[in-house]
């Protein structure tokens, strides 16, 4: 008949120096370092944003969306035009 005594021993960490728990905290510190690295080199960059904080538009897109913005006024004065009528 076996004893019932239990051992308990240390956890394993699995050959590792350190806990698995501490090594996964760690990675994510690492990360988040990387991010907070990155963010800083493209703001040091400059990758030109307006004092408002957005970047400013092309003239290409300047051009479509007044192109877009008069289709919908033509669209909005034929509606009108028409008195609503389904």
């Amino acid at each position: 008949m076996q004893s019932a005594t239990h051992s308990f021993a240390r956890r394993d960490n699995m050959g590792y120096a350190i806990p698995p728990s501490l090594i996964v905290l760690l990675i994510m510190l690492g990360a988040m370092a990387v991010v907070i690295c990155g963010y800083a080199v493209s703001r040091l960059l400059g990758f030109s944003e307006a004092p408002n904080g957005y970047k400013p538009r092309s003239t290409e897109q300047e051009e479509y969306m007044r192109e877009v913005r008069q289709r919908g006024l033509a669209g909005f004065h034929w509606e009108v035009q028409r008195g609503g009528r389904s």
